[in-house]
């Protein structure tokens, strides 16, 4: 789902304006959350709408900002590009060790065409990792939830934003309080708050401070060269929102490191959907999609005007169906399910293309003909600090986002009506401000986008007051490391 309403906005509206003022929370164990300082400086790791949210409530409290984003401009997922990232690690290829970190910072580095066997193009794509969303995307949500607080869509917007419409609506956001590329402090110390193409390398928490280190990359026209400069920051705090479609997530199929290798005309038939862009590119092929959530299901419907024929390989998804999601997760009509792979076979040539390979599903049948593989297998979340915070579990995070053992650490992640209420419970101990709930408008608009596009009375409007008036003892409880969960008081 694509829902960022602003309505449920965000630690920075109320926890870490308040820790501006004090060193500890009212509740919760000592050693969690009591501080040798107040919290001053604060880093905003991403420029979506999340993070430009965050960014924007912290300096509304007089806070020192710094938001970094490694990409060009604001806007996260949706920032559109015709850049594809560079191509995917699958399992048995060839695999590039990462450049070693300078030994001492401030450090720069001049990169020439073709220098360790890397082009120029290939170094600034790896570096800020062009985003996984295609030329013709809708969101799958109504206008009214899909919008900032302070920017508004057009009366005559359709139902499903278009991805070129949202990131100018994000851009806008982003212009509005300051933070779009280019823009200066609006007021002293002047102190810059925006950092793009800037990539967080590592964070480490020392002295009561944590230390970032960042690494911008930039061109050089006039020498055709790429330089990067390497530095290190400190802050009181850190707001992770750098979103969960960091890393695209390869299946460990046997023989799909084979299968990844084979080209066609300079093309590889196998792809991640992060590299998709353009319908046009399968017409008149068969196309294999591999999996059956949001990415895969909105390809089918995209490609499908154009493709001769659509396979789609799924296997079972409890939350799906227990959920009854396939009403939102649905593949175009002509396309035929088929089961979960089991092997690609060993390709003859790789430089023809996949169409004479086969390929064994788990049921015994093998199938063949296909001319293009989109792998629409999801992606691996980073946490930067993997050591302490799982990224696959999430351990030790509260439900609020906040690392359990040193809130100063926050992570984007929350559940809109449990956030609402304890933002503003916590706003009348802290002084901060309150947070609206989700609008009763809203809320209709949302039940007949359902009703009338998915399925009838899926989310009646009766649902949302018994989702309101859910009692605290059936809120979600943060995981402990062992995998159960348990009650933390803050």
């Amino acid at each position: 789902m694509i829902v960022f309403s602003g309505q449920a906005m965000l630690l920075a509206t109320v926890i870490l304006p308040a820790l501006a003022q004090q060193t500890s929370f009212n509740s919760g164990p000592e050693e969690w959350t009591t501080f040798s300082r107040p919290i001053n400086r604060v880093a905003v790791i991403g420029a979506g709408p999340a993070g430009l949210q965050a960014a924007a409530h912290l300096l509304d409290a007089n806070l020192t900002v710094r938001l970094f984003e490694k990409a060009p401009s604001p806007g996260g997922n949706w920032f559109y590009t015709e850049e594809i990232p560079v191509r995917e690690e699958y399992p048995g290829t060839k695999y590039t060790a990462p450049e070693p970190q300078p030994a001492e910072y401030p450090a720069t580095r001049y990169y020439a065409e073709g220098e360790g066997g890397i082009s120029l193009d290939e170094r600034w794509r790896e570096h800020w990792q062009p985003r996984p969303v295609w030329h013709n995307l809708r969101t799958n949500t109504p206008a009214a939830l899909t919008r900032l607080p302070g920017v508004h869509h057009s009366p005559d917007s359709p139902w499903w934003v278009s991805t070129h419409d949202l990131e100018r609506h994000v851009r806008a956001f982003a212009s509005l309080h300051g933070l779009n590329t280019n823009d200066k402090p609006l007021s002293p110390p002047h102190i810059p708050i925006t950092s793009y193409l800037t990539r967080v390398e590592a964070i480490e928490k020392s002295n009561d401070a944590w230390t970032l280190t960042l690494r911008q990359l930039q061109w050089l026209p006039e020498s055709h060269r790429l330089r990067a400069d390497w530095w290190t920051e400190t802050f009181d705090a850190v707001v992770v929102a750098s979103g969960l479609y960091s890393k695209a997530k390869i299946p460990t199929i046997r023989g799909i490191g084979n299968w990844s290798t084979a080209t066609e005309n300079r093309q590889y038939p196998m792809i991640h959907a992060q590299s998709f862009r353009h319908p046009e590119r399968y017409s008149g092929k068969t196309v294999l999609i591999v999996g059956a959530s949001v990415s895969a299901t909105h390809i089918s419907r995209t490609i499908a005007p154009f493709a001769h024929r659509v396979l789609a390989s799924t296997r079972a998804n409890k939350y799906r169906d227990g959920y009854g999601l396939n009403i939102l997760f649905s593949f175009a009509e002509k396309t035929e399910i088929v089961p979960e792979i089991a092997s690609f076979e060993p390709l003859a040539n790789n430089d023809e293309g996949i169409r004479a390979g086969r390929i064994t599903l788990v049921n015994g049948t093998v199938i063949h003909g296909i001319d293009e593989i989109i792998l629409a297998t999801g992606y691996l979340t980073n946490t930067f600090l993997p050591d302490l915070v799982n990224p696959r579990k999430l351990d030790n995070l509260h439900w609020t986002g906040h690392y359990i053992h040193d809130p100063t650490l926050a992570y984007m992640l929350t559940l809109n009506k449990q956030y609402v209420a304890w933002l503003n419970s916590e706003s009348l101990e802290l002084g901060g401000q309150f947070v609206e709930p989700v609008p009763l408008e809203t809320r209709e608009i949302w039940s007949y986008f359902l009703n009338a596009h998915y399925k009838k009375d899926y989310l009646p409007h009766e649902n949302w007051t018994r989702f309101d008036n859910l009692p605290f003892s059936e809120w979600p409880k943060p995981r402990s490391p062992d995998g159960e969960y348990k009650v933390v008081s803050w």
